[in-house]
């Protein structure tokens, strides 16, 4: 999945400025991509100046002009066309994994230290989700297929991350 493709999916049902994209990726997309604020303005010029996204100035009292974006006919074809191409499986590309192939030598403070920060940083994945799925998906049964979509996605990194726990809970109980 490439930046360009989150944008344009983000640009789908609305317009929005630079700031409402990032806050898009924040609140209802955490889950599935991450990108800064530098590399999303950096994007949207490249779309702009490539004729995906179109751009006006809304001005602002006191303030610089609001920059706008919508996609535009060729933006919605990209996104269309990127829709309709099978992805490949990703290769998994976990640099943790590799340190288990040098054990011996990985020194044991330092693997507890590394698999108990991840361990944190799962947890605070996890709280991260529950807060998305509160904000967004408090009644999936309510919601048309077309809203509960995002939601299997959600359910999925949430299965992932609980996965990876109780995967760093053994290790780390093995290595005791």
């Amino acid at each position: 999945m490439s930046l360009r493709a989150v944008v344009l999916i983000t640009l789908q049902q609305e317009p929005g400025t630079g700031y409402d994209i990032l806050q898009r990726f924040r609140t209802g997309l955490a889950h599935v991509w991450q990108a800064s604020h530098q590399q999303i303005y950096r994007e949207l010029d490249r779309m702009r100046r490539e004729a995906l996204l179109e751009c006006r100035a809304v001005a602002q009292s006191e303030r610089p002009d609001r920059k706008v974006y919508q996609l535009t006919a060729a933006g919605r074809q990209t996104l269309e066309a990127w829709l309709a191409e099978p992805l490949d499986a990703g290769p998994v590309r976990e640099p943790l994994y590799a340190k288990f192939f040098a054990w011996q030598d990985w020194p044991s403070e330092a693997r507890l230290r590394e698999l108990q920060a991840l361990k944190g940083q799962l947890e605070q994945r996890l709280a991260t989700y529950a807060e998305i799925e509160e904000t967004w998906f408090s009644a999936p049964e309510t919601l048309t297929p077309e809203q509960r979509a995002p939601w299997h996605t959600l359910r999925l990194g949430q299965q992932l991350t609980q996965t990876w726990l109780v995967w760093i809970e053994d290790v780390m109980a093995e290595d005791a």
